[in-house]
């Protein structure tokens, strides 16, 4: 049997292959808004009774088929199911399925997630601007020169080994956070009797706006709100031109998203920060008077009881429009912190942050090896020796 050959994806994988599911009990539902762009994982599901929509079970590669979802690379590869059991989630997925002998499930996902394929899906959109989708008949058509079933499980597993690594990495982070967050709030909180005081009084806004007109920045480094909103620090990426306003970055201050207030969107800035590192304006720049009240103030804007005080007083639209004042943030009320507990909380956790830095630092290398790697194995440049298969 050739390594490679042409296929049509039709011959390749199932596509929205026939599966039932039962229209009388609770079954989890994925909505599009549970598929981060470039990231494998489910965010998550609610349950509900099926009452139409894209139908999957564990294996299964959901992709995005609507603009701009499938630009942002939105895709999934489903893991979260019981053994036979059956999930339901948008109209607006394409269902990739393994077939036996030919394809594997976890190649399909990658391939999902390769520019040159996802390039070809986003050719075949029609309809109006702004509501185009894919042509799934139009793709299953289309040819490409793929691996055969033994080269494909190699590229997966070596793949995959990088996934889990960087999966590991990610959940070890949120239990040094979560852990961090439980003293902060017993011990600031729960047990704390003092007199209460507002941010103001411990920290200001530093929001310096940058005029692109009069300062011109190249290059320039911009800090952007990430693509899952469990990462410990926002996603930066390299520009050589700025088309709006921005705020300047600065070492050793917060950054708090003002945009969608239901979600914790709060990031720290630590240590250096490269020079012209903006942000966006939809982000607010909190910067401690004391450093003693760095993670004082990052895991407060962090807490439970402001992230919903914020959501209670964001004005706007509906869902992802909404917004806080920025002087909101600077009007929380909190009861001051002990100085004795705060030495003591900053000494316990300053290292435990500093091994979520360093993870994190871990994690985004370990991006940049399996995005090089991908495009490159699943291409055939990179050739790939089999052992033992």
């Amino acid at each position: 049997m050739n390594e490679w050959q042409e296929i049509a994806l039709s011959d390749f994988m199932l596509f929205n292959p026939s599966t039932y599911i039962d229209k009388n009990i609770q079954s989890k539902k994925v909505g599009m808004e549970a598929l981060a762009p470039y990231n494998k994982k489910i965010q998550g599901y609610t349950l509900s009774k099926y009452s139409g929509g894209a139908k999957f079970q564990n294996g299964d590669t959901l992709v995005a088929r609507i603009t701009p979802c499938l630009e942002n690379g939105k895709t999934a590869f489903v893991d979260i199911l019981e053994d036979g059991e059956v999930a339901f989630g948008s109209t607006e997925f394409i269902v990739l399925r393994e077939k036996e002998g030919i394809s594997d499930a976890k190649f399909i996902s990658y391939l999902a997630t390769w520019e040159e394929f996802r390039d070809t899906a986003i050719q075949l959109m029609t309809g109006s601007s702004g509501r185009q989708r894919v042509e799934t008949d139009a793709l299953k058509e289309k040819k490409f020169t793929l691996p055969n079933i033994s080269i494909q499980l190699t590229i997966a597993e070596l793949l995959s080994s990088l996934d889990d690594k960087i999966v590991l990495l990610t959940r070890q982070n949120a239990t040094l956070e979560d852990l961090a967050q439980s003293y902060f709030r017993q011990w600031f909180l729960e047990e704390n009797e003092n007199e209460p005081i507002i941010v103001a009084e411990i920290a200001t806004l530093e929001n310096n706006s940058v005029n692109p007109a009069r300062k011109p920045l190249e290059p320039f480094y911009h800090y952007s709100i990430p693509a899952f909103d469990n990462a410990q620090t926002p996603a930066v990426e390299l520009g050589k031109s700025i088309l709006s306003n921005k705020f300047a970055v600065q070492a050793n201050t917060i950054l708090v998203s003002k945009l969608n207030p239901i979600t914790p969107r709060v990031w720290r800035i630590d240590g250096r920060v490269k020079p012209n590192s903006v942000c966006s304006t939809e982000f607010q720049v909190l910067k401690p008077n004391n450093m003693r009240h760095y993670l004082f103030l990052y895991f407060l804007m962090k807490s439970y009881d402001v992230i919903t005080s914020f959501a209670m007083s964001a004005t706007g639209t509906s869902g992802s429009h909404q917004r806080i004042r920025p002087e909101y943030i600077l009007e929380v009320e909190t009861p001051a912190p002990d100085d004795e507990k705060l030495t003591f909380f900053n000494e316990l956790c300053t290292p435990m942050l500093e091994r979520v830095k360093n993870n994190q630092k871990q994690i985004q290398t370990l991006q940049k090896i399996r995005d090089t790697l991908l495009p490159k194995l699943i291409s055939g440049e990179i050739s790939i020796k089999l052992q033992g298969r």
